[in-house]
């Protein structure tokens, strides 16, 4: 009886939605030491970079509240509601009509950009992606440097077909190594300052949830941006985390190469071996938030 109740206990949990808040996973480093990160491990990374399913009300009560109040915000979500439909040069009509009546906000810039570039212009793009963030530095959770390198990179790689096989877009560098140091060298975030690890994460986070709810596999950008944030992982986060972004990788098109197979497979074993002992915290994580003062 007792196993009774508890396989319905736990069935009941399996059909309960999941509930929002703070959660504490356990990561696991690259020595095999045990931490508590500030984000989703494993499956529920790729889960949140996974496309959302649409909302089948959601176009219907987007045009009410346009029609029936027609202020920036509404226009705005309306803008984004075409974008998300696939209908890019719809939105970005829209957008250039919200700057006239609205000018100078920062989220016109943002999502007028991000229009552009789906229509294939991304020197356009950039210039307005640019205007955002000198209009405002902390749109999009200060992660917009991330954009304006996507769409340099995308731009040098229409002259040159090869240079996102020769270049990292996030600038970094890393050795050949199974687990390659910590890059020493970090991109410049929108005020131009250095970033840390945990600003990487972030916006690495934050853009690439955002550009797979519109860019389908293959795309040699994100597979590119996937790749190397699973580096960044195996190198100083969680081998967790490691091993979901290599997936992410390869269904995006990065290539299955042995170095990166080895890596993934390493991540693998490394939190097999953890699972097997007792927890030992004191882990090096890079990615993680500075400690408070």
């Amino acid at each position: 009886m007792r196993a009774l109740r508890t396989f319905a206990a736990l069935a009941l949990l399996a059909l309960a939605p999941a509930a929002s808040g703070c959660i504490n996973e356990v990561g696991t480093d690259r020595s095999g030491r045990s931490f508590s990160p500030d984000w989703v491990l494993g499956d529920f990374l790729i889960q949140t970079m996974t496309p959302e399913p649409p909302d089948p009300n959601l176009a219907a009560r987007r045009i009410a509240a346009a029609r029936a109040r027609p202020d920036f915000a509404n226009l705005n979500d309306l803008g984004v509601l075409l974008i998300r439909q696939g209908k890019p040069i719809a939105a970005a009509e829209l957008f250039v009509a919200v700057e006239k009546l609205y000018p100078g906000r920062a989220a016109t810039a943002a999502n007028l950009g991000t229009a552009l570039e789906l229509m294939g212009r991304d020197a356009a793009a950039l210039r307005w992606i640019r205007m955002g963030i000198e209009r405002d530095a902390n749109e999009h959770a200060r992660s917009e440097w991330l954009h304006v390198r996507i769409l340099e990179a995308k731009i040098a790689a229409a002259k040159d077909p090869g240079w996102l096989q020769r270049h990292s877009i996030l600038g970094l560098e890393f050795s050949s190594a199974l687990v390659p140091p910590f890059p020493t060298r970090m991109p410049a975030g929108n005020a131009g300052s250095t970033l840390i690890g945990s600003d990487l994460d972030s916006g690495l986070s934050y853009q690439l949830h955002e550009r797979v709810q519109f860019v389908k596999p293959p795309d040699p950008v994100v597979a590119s941006l996937f790749r190397d944030w699973a580096i960044l992982h195996l190198s100083g986060g969680a081998m967790e985390n490691a091993d979901a972004l290599y997936t992410l990788a390869f269904r995006y098109g990065a290539p299955r190469d042995a170095l990166s197979l080895k890596r993934q497979a390493h991540a693998r074993q490394v939190v097999a071996r953890a699972r097997k002992q007792d927890e030992r915290y004191g882990a090096d994580c890079k990615l993680c938030d500075p400690p408070f003062p």
